[in-house]
Parts: structure tokens; sequence; C-alpha cells
């Protein structure tokens, strides 16, 4: 009876996501590399259809790729298709040209619903985790924390990188997990064959096979295990891992071995942007050390960050106590984990801290938030289930169970009213702790998620013109926000750039927007007054300036 009360919520909570996620997907922009993904499925996808006889689907691709390219002239240069695998993106180009989608927002909605559905799935994994680990109640508010994080959510509907990684990272460990359950070669394949697949999407992905190596080596040392067993896993690892990452990487089919080493490591280098953190502008590659760990602490809910700071410190409590205590002749003296489930424990702190600190100290470039970080997410939740975990066996002897399992729904609750109140812009959450004023300090709308709305409002104030004509007051392509409009509204629209005197509107979101005093182009003229300004709680989005009527 109570198995089956446990399927029943599990299928009432992903049977309810769904749902919402099929219902709100239309709501949500294009980000800003949406198109570069989608200009990159067609170049690969032309590349596969060299070694085929499908003429007909060949033409097709090399029409829409070509169409692409002069539609979308200000897209990144080819040389950046080496850094990408196929894995997502050309699937997509190949549906686009399978049922010949016309219209681009038809495109971008099948892609939007896609990545949330990747990411549904990868949420399912995650419960297994926390459920072989925990107990149900922990594991279904874990998958509520997972899944409903105001900016890992918004982001689920249109940034197939990032989520797209970290779906693939959760079910790799998830796989890494059944392997120190039960030892087995299928088990440590799947997990290979996701750890390619992630890489693919983000070169960080080459780190997790290399952190389980690091970790066995910690056990064979600490554990004095046959060194034979080490290197024998090891092997299997390396194997395969880089044959499911050949296989599905075009690019290295083109290189010998030599080149292999030059490709990979041009994967560190990028471009020199300036980004706004603290108040301050910094270049994306020379970062203060506290941009990652800032960003995680302002736009992560508040309560959230309680639990993980508990968590946290009890990890680490733990992890020097057996540290101090391995050179002991008591039973498990020797070992830094007592059972699997501390060895998964220790696997989590181990990969967080090891991706923190090279973020930290390696001036890793990073721009919008934290999101290429955002697979810390798997780690950051599991730390605050663990807190929260033990909080309950804390106070279990002296509050009654009902009343604790009561409590648990609380930030469930709270996590559902941070994402009704700021949808659809949940990609550009902050946490209560900040103020209007240190939020200003910080770039919001970096994805530029809300060209998309603000096109939208333009259009409804303008119904009888034949052409509006839009300004950009920002740093990001505006006109690339069309793409999710119908086809009749796409054609009244004309962009002039920065050109505000042949402007009706001009739309300013903040971005690279330096002080105008230094910046003078981005200064809004004074015959422009504010036509519409968004506003969630102390987020200011974006604003839409009129040209004044004479």
């Amino acid at each position: 009876m109570i198995k089956d009360k446990k399927i029943y919520i599990l299928v009432l909570f992903f049977s309810t996501y769904i749902f919402l996620g099929l219902f709100i997907y239309q709501d949500f922009g294009i980000g800003i590399e949406e198109h570069f993904q989608r200009k990159n499925g067609f170049y690969w996808l032309d590349y596969l259809l060299s070694f085929s006889d499908y003429h007909v689907l060949k033409e097709a691709v090399n029409l829409k790729y070509k169409e692409i390219l002069l539609s979308n002239p200000n897209l990144p240069n080819i040389v950046f298709f080496n850094y990408y695998g196929i894995i997502f993106d050309v699937p997509i180009a190949f549906i686009e040209s399978i049922f010949n989608l016309e219209n681009s927002k038809t495109y971008f909605e099948i892609r939007h619903i896609l990545i949330f559905l990747i990411f549904l799935f990868s949420s399912f994994f995650f419960y297994k985790i926390l459920f072989k680990r925990f107990n149900f109640p922990i594991a279904f508010l874990g998958l509520c924390i997972y899944s409903l994080t105001p900016r890992i959510f918004g982001d689920s509907f249109h940034n197939n990188k990032d989520i797209l990684f970290l779906s693939l990272l959760t079910i790799a460990i998830s796989y890494l997990f059944n392997f120190f359950d039960k030892t087995n070669n299928k088990s440590l394949i799947i997990f290979c064959l996701f750890s390619a697949l992630a890489t693919s999407t983000r070169i960080m992905g080459i780190y997790l096979p290399i952190l389980f190596i690091l970790f066995i080596y910690l056990e064979f040392l600490t554990n004095k295990r046959s060194l034979i067993n080490f290197f024998g896993l090891f092997f299997k690892i390396i194997f395969f891992y880089l044959i499911f990452l050949y296989l599905h990487y075009p690019y290295i089919w083109q290189l010998n071995i030599f080149e292999i080493s030059d490709w990979f490591s041009k994967f560190f280098f990028s471009m020199n942007l300036n980004i706004l953190f603290n108040g301050h502008y910094y270049s994306m590659n020379y970062l203060p050390r506290s941009y990652l760990p800032t960003w995680i602490f302002i736009s992560t809910p508040f309560i959230l960050l309680i639990f993980f700071i508990f968590g946290a410190f009890l990890f680490l409590k733990r992890f020097f106590y057996r540290l101090v205590n391995i050179s002991n002749h008591k039973p498990h003296g020797s070992d830094l984990w007592v059972s699997n489930n501390e060895k998964k424990d220790m696997f989590i702190l181990f990969s967080f801290f090891s991706f923190l600190l090279y973020a930290i100290f390696f001036n890793v470039a990073m721009l919008s938030g934290w999101r290429h970080f955002y697979f810390l997410h798997i780690f950051l939740t599991y730390i605050s289930v663990f807190g929260l975990f033990n909080l309950i066996i804390y106070f279990k002897k002296k509050i009654s169970m009902k009343i604790i399992y009561s409590l648990l729904m609380l930030p469930i609750i709270l996590l559902i009213y941070e994402n009704v109140k700021f949808h659809p812009y949940q990609s550009l959450y902050f946490n209560n702790l900040m103020s209007k004023e240190q939020i200003k300090r910080f770039q919001v709308d970096t994805p530029s998620l809300s060209r998309v709305d603000a096109l939208k409002s333009i259009l409804i104030d303008s119904p009888n013109k034949k052409k509006i004509f839009i300004a950009n007051s920002s740093w990001t392509p505006f006109i690339n926000g069309k793409d999710l409009l119908a086809p009749e509204s796409k054609k009244k629209l004309v962009f002039t750039g920065q050109d505000f005197k042949k402007a009706d509107y001009i739309y300013d979101n903040f971005i690279y927007k330096s002080d105008e005093k230094y910046n003078k182009s981005h200064m809004i003229p004074s015959d422009f007054t504010i036509f519409k300004k968004l506003e969630i709680k102390n987020v200011h989005i974006y604003s839409i300036y009129k040209k004044n009527i004479r």
C-alpha cells in the first residue's frame, strides 16, 4: 500500500510537470546562443550526409544551411563548430529538414520542448540517486528542488547547452552510483557513454571520468586494494569513454593524435567580452575569484543555501574525522568511507569542491552569471538534501514526524511561489537577500530572453503600422528575437541597430551597457520617452522607449 502511494505521488508529480511544461513553453524567449546552435546542427548534418546517398535530403539541408547564413549574418564563424558535438543540434536539424519546417517559430518551439523533456528525464535519475541514499520523502523533496529551482527551471526551456550538460551529467552519476552499489560492466559502460555525451556538450564533461579515476585511486591508497584491480578499472573507463566520444564527435574524425591535442587546448580560450560584476567591469577571461561563489549565493533561494551550508559542514566534518583516523587499526579505521552511502557522499563532496576550486583558481572564462557551472546544481541539491536529512534525524525525537514531513512542504511551496512570481523570467532570478540597488551591480538579462516579449509589446502598440522601426541600446543582436514571432508579424519589423534617428522604438536590456559618460552610443535620445518598463520584484529586466509624436 505504501509503495503504491509513492508511485501515485511520483506519477502525479511528473504528469503535472509535463502538463505545466507543455502549457507554458511558448512563454519563454530565445537564448542568445540558440541561433548559433541551429547553425551548428545544420553544418554537421550536412557533413554527415556527405557520407550518404540521400541526395534529396542533402539538397534540402544544404539550402536550409545557406538560408540560416543569409538571415543571420552576425552568427559566429564556422571555426566555432569544432568545439561542439552533434548529440542535440543534429537531431533537431534532421527533424526540421524531414518535416520541412518553414516557420522558425515552430523550430525553436520544438527545440524548447525537447530541452524541457530531457531535463525532466534527468530529474527521474536524480530522484533515483536520492531514493537509494535516503528515503522517499527526502528523495521527493530533492526531486522538487532539482526541478523547481528558478534559474534551472527557467533555463530548462531554452538553454540546450548548460541544461543538457546538467541532465547528461546527472544520468552519468546515477549509473556511477549504481556501479558503487553493485560493480558491473553495464553500469560502467553506460556511465562512460553519458560522460562522453556530456563532454560533446561542454568540454567540462571530461573531468567526470577523471574525477572517478582519481576517486578510485584514493580508495586504492587508503584501503590498500589490489593495484591490478585499479589499473583494470582505469583502462576500462578510458577505453569506453574515448570510443563513445569519438563516435559522436565528427570533428575528431578529421584529426590525427597531435591535432587532437592542439584542438583540445583551444577549448580554454574564449572571447574577450566585458562582464559587469559587483559594480565593476571585468574581462570574462580575468574574473575575480569570487565570481562563481557570489553568483551561486545571490541566485539560489535562501532556504536552500541554509540547507546547503549545514550539509556541507556535516560532510566536511565527517571527511576530516575519517582523515585524521586513517591510520587507526580500529574496524574501518583505514577507510575514508564505511559504506556505499558514505562513498557516494564523498564523491559528491569531492566533485563539488574540485569543480568549484578549479573555477576559482584557474581563471575559467564565464558569462551570464554561473550558467556554465549549472551542473553544480546536482551537487548543491544533494548536499542540501543531506543537510535537511540530518536536521530531521536531530528533531525527530522532539517533534512528531507528521509535523516534520508537513514542514518539508515549505521549501516546495516557496520554490513554486518564486517560479510563479518570476515567470517567464525564472532564468533571471535573484534571491531575497538582494536589494534593487545591489542587483543593478550585476548583469541581468545576458541571454537576452526579453527580446521576444519586447517585440510582442511593440507589435500590440502599433497594430496598424505596415513597418515598425526598432533600435537597440544593448550589445545583443536584437534582430534574432523575431524568430519566435508569427511570419506576418516578422514582416512588419525593421531593425536599425543603434541608429536611433530612424527608430520608432528603442529596446534596452542594459547588457554590456557601459557608463554613459564613456559610451555615448547607449544614451537614449531626448525625443524618446519610456513606453514600457518591466520589473519583477527587485529585478529590472528591460525598458522600451517610444519616439514622441510631434
